[in-house]
């Protein structure tokens, strides 16, 4: 759980490499498909990178902030999520998403994004 809560800081602060340092070397990143110009799925830290810098450069600010973290077994965790976003063109952006997050030796290995909270914790086997 704590490196779940790391990872949200490293986010909002802009700190990829933290990010890279902590994800597995074959990590998968799967998006929501909610922000124009992402695709469906990132791999490995190079993947990341790319996502990470198409993803941040429409925005002048970013944050995650966290609603619920729910572990599920020992290798997974549930965050309901809220993003808020300042585009650098006016646009004001705050909507709910969810991640579920897979770890593998203290790593991050997978993370699936959700565009909705009902979905995630089905996808998580929970309910709110």
């Amino acid at each position: 759980m704590e490196l779940v809560r790391q990872a949200y800081e490293a986010w909002n602060r802009g700190d990829l490499e933290w990010m890279l340092d902590h994800s597995t070397a074959d990590a998968e990143f799967r998006t929501a498909q909610l922000f124009p110009d992402t695709d469906p799925v990132y791999r490995g830290q190079k993947g990341f990178r790319e996502f990470w810098n198409t993803f941040r450069e429409p925005w002048e600010a970013i944050l995650i902030e966290v609603e619920r973290l729910e572990p599920i077994g020992d290798d997974r965790v549930l965050s309901l999520l809220w993003f808020h976003g300042s585009g650098r063109q006016g646009v004001e952006v705050t909507r709910k998403f969810a991640n579920l997050i897979t770890l593998e030796d203290q790593m991050i290995h997978q993370l699936v994004n959700f565009a909705d909270w009902q979905e995630a914790l089905k996808a998580a086997g929970l309910s709110e």
